[in-house]
């Protein structure tokens, strides 16, 4: 945990970074979007392999095909958090309040 000092400071530079290279800033804005999209074909193939872990794996593929279907969902929570999240909370907040 930073103290509010050195949180101004951070933030102060990712502000700063994120204004003058904008190159940085969409590079950084595009590893986000293959992460979230890593994350939805990811829990499409586990929903799809969790219906023939249902037919052939007995018992055993039942509780396969349940914990596919929970970790696919997971990621997909996960996904659309990841979505409303901001890149980079802003300092404002913690400005006004000093």
């Amino acid at each position: 945990m930073l103290d509010p000092r050195e949180e101004r400071e951070f933030d102060g530079l990712v502000t700063r970074l994120r204004d003058t290279d904008p190159g940085f800033t969409a590079r950084v804005d595009q590893l986000r979007l293959r992460q979230r999209r890593r994350w939805a074909t990811l829990a499409t193939l586990l929903w799809i392999v969790a219906p023939f872990c249902l037919l052939y794996g007995g018992w055993t593929g039942a509780l396969e095909a349940v914990l596919a279907i929970g970790y696919g969902a997971w990621l997909m929570r996960k996904r659309n958090r990841a979505a409303d999240a901001p890149t980079w909370p802003p300092s404002n907040d913690r400005l006004q309040l000093d």
